[in-house]
């Protein structure tokens, strides 16, 4: 989740013919054809620039038909961070993993800079969005487990910390009379939780590798499997930090229609079902140590606040609903525990 303010947005369709004779040189591509703002699936038509804000993203086309995908970086996403997340994605391609393969430049290059901007062209999956079915959510499930439990030899940095990335998203949301009482119970939150995981030995997990970003959007849905996109938040860090934002992201926020904003509505209880659904088929590939079962709950917690901040940053969340948000995250570590109870006692 991104951590810094975002700067004045770029004009998505700031995309020209110059920017396409570039890229085609840049990548030895030959003629491409053009761009396309959407994304085609089934009887859905969406307009990639209304499902996801954070970055410009277009779908190219080459002169004999073939597709690939066109995203800019995020403005969060510091270089030491594209160099981590641009390997580990590669390494997990060639391991055979289902991400989408990346895209080098005729100099060898895993992205391309133009314009004051950083680039990456991935080829094109085909699939479908998220229906929130069972299945989807299996195949979401085994997708991570399998990025978590496949070896790769990638730089040690960026490193980043759950819970102090929860006290850096409390410290840039908006500040208002009714968000300030919700902001103090949580940042007193977050370092309880960090004292908890630390007694329970948080920092033997960190060497592991975190994608940093698992909601139902970044992955394609097949029949086979789920590809997962957008390394832009990888790190390294405990991995068990994608097990706690899967089970927030499908199992109990609700997002407005088909986009990644979130609906301005407090998030319930995490479902039983549908958290059952992602633990059983992630533990499946990958089991959790007992380390990482006693750290879930509070690295949940910390997970929380960051989306509650997250919306309140967007004006996803309106202000009024602060403490009811923050009361929300409190709670979480709680709803984890008993969940991990009833689902793998």
């Amino acid at each position: 989740m991104p951590i810094s303010a975002k700067p004045d947005r770029y004009g998505f369709f700031a995309f020209d013919g110059g920017l396409l004779r570039q890229l085609s040189v840049a990548y030895g591509l030959g003629p491409l054809t053009g761009f396309r703002p959407v994304l085609l699936d089934g009887d859905h038509v969406t307009l990639i620039d209304i499902r996801s804000q954070t970055s410009r993203k277009m779908i190219i086309e080459t002169a004999d038909g073939d597709r690939l995908f066109l995203k800019q970086i995020p403005w969060y996403c510091e270089q030491d961070t594209l160099t981590l997340a641009t390997a580990w994605q590669a390494q997990a391609t060639a391991a055979g993993l289902p991400v989408p393969r990346i895209l080098r430049t005729t100099e060898g290059s895993a992205w391309y800079d133009i314009g004051g901007s950083s680039f990456t062209l991935t080829e094109y999956v085909p699939g479908r969005r998220y229906t929130g079915t069972p299945h989807d959510r299996a195949q979401a499930a085994r997708t991570m487990a399998l990025l978590h439990s496949t070896p790769a030899d990638i730089p040690n940095a960026p490193s980043e910390d759950a819970f102090v990335g929860a006290l850096d998203h409390i410290a840039l949301a908006p500040v208002t009379s009714a968000s300030t009482a919700a902001l103090d119970l949580m940042r007193h939150a977050v370092r309880s939780w960090a004292a908890q995981a630390a007694a329970s030995g948080w920092e033997s997990l960190t060497g592991q590798l975190t994608h940093g970003d698992t909601n139902p959007w970044n992955l394609i849905y097949t029949d086979t499997a789920a590809a997962l996109i957008d390394f832009d938040n990888a790190h390294r860090g405990p991995s068990l930090r994608d097990v706690a934002e899967a089970l927030l992201s499908f199992c109990a926020v609700r997002y407005r229609q088909d986009t990644t904003n979130f609906a301005p509505a407090v998030p319930g209880l995490i479902n039983r079902g549908e958290a059952a659904d992602i633990l059983t088929a992630y533990t499946q590939v990958r089991a959790l140590t007992s380390v990482e079962r006693a750290c879930l709950p509070p690295a949940g917690g910390a997970v929380a606040v960051g989306l509650v901040c997250l919306g309140l940053m967007r004006g996803d969340y309106p202000h009024v609903l602060a403490h009811d948000l923050a009361r929300w995250a409190a709670r979480v570590p709680d709803d984890m525990t008993r969940l991990l109870r009833e689902v793998c006692p």
